[in-house]
């Protein structure tokens, strides 16, 4: 086993300010920091595609390892090295369901994503998240490999459809919307995969994350650290909570585990 660290950084709300629609400065100079350490490796744990990280290009010289679509593809010195597709059958479920319930839904693809319609509630949740507006076309899982998909409603109702689908991933996010995903591949599998190739052990492994989708890793990751801005579930599930995205909180949960020197 090797002694470098490796530590596993959501994007949203974690690494970048939605609200400000920047990366903190001092996030960014700590990062560099770690970059500057040949024993710390930094990675990228995100529900986001590769096409959608845009908002992280001045922080993408100190990547090159990127879990992405929590956990359905993986890309290691830019060569994707793992892939886990929706199965076209479970598709085409979700869309009967998602369709008799007259919802917005979208389909999230190694290269491209789309909407079966664009309304301004939709623009509206893209925006809030500083993703590009997809474009529209329902009937793209004919044809592409679909890697998550979205859909909308008011949050009341996403209990009900995580009942509905009970036997795939549905995880909220900012706003109204929610994914679906395939069953057990989460971030979490990502990451182990990640500690395997690279010969590190889980003790020298690090993350911090906000969100319900980083649950598994913070569950996983016995040094984990949740923002003081994130979920309540997120929190409840992280070993250490630091402050807000908006107060320095990366640095200060680096600083907490000794990472920064």
């Amino acid at each position: 086993m090797t002694d470098k660290k490796i530590i596993f950084f959501d994007i949203d709300r974690t690494l970048y300010d939605p609200q400000k629609k920047e990366i903190p400065s001092s996030t960014i100079d700590a990062l560099k920091k770690l970059n500057d350490d040949p024993k710390i490796e930094i990675a990228i744990a995100t529900g986001r595609a590769f096409y959608m990280l845009h908002i992280i290009d001045e922080i993408k010289p100190y990547i090159n390892i990127f879990i992405l679509i929590n956990g359905q593809i993986i890309i290691k010195d830019h060569k994707t090295i793992y892939k886990n597709p929706l199965k076209k059958a479970a598709i085409k479920q979700i869309v009967a369901v998602l369709e008799k319930n007259n919802m917005k839904y979208g389909f999230l693809g190694e290269h491209k994503e789309t909407l079966n319609i664009v309304d301004e509630k939709s623009k509206k949740a893209f925006d809030l998240v500083s993703m590009n507006l997809p474009k529209t076309d329902p009937d793209f899982y004919k044809n592409n490999d679909v890697f998550q998909m979205w859909a909308f409603c008011d949050r009341t109702q996403h209990k009900k459809f995580k009942k509905t689908f009970n036997d795939l991933q549905v995880v909220s996010w900012i706003g109204n919307g929610f994914d679906i995903l395939s069953p057990k591949t989460n971030k979490k599998e990502g990451i182990k995969k990640i500690l395997e190739l690279e010969n590190i052990p889980l003790n020298n492994a690090y993350c911090i994350g906000d969100g319900d989708n980083d649950v598994e890793m913070l569950d996983y990751i016995p040094n984990s650290i949740a923002m003081k801005n994130g979920s309540k579930k997120a929190k409840k599930h992280a070993k250490f909570i630091t402050d807000t995205i908006q107060n320095e909180g990366v640095v200060k949960g680096l600083e907490k585990f000794g990472l920064l020197k």
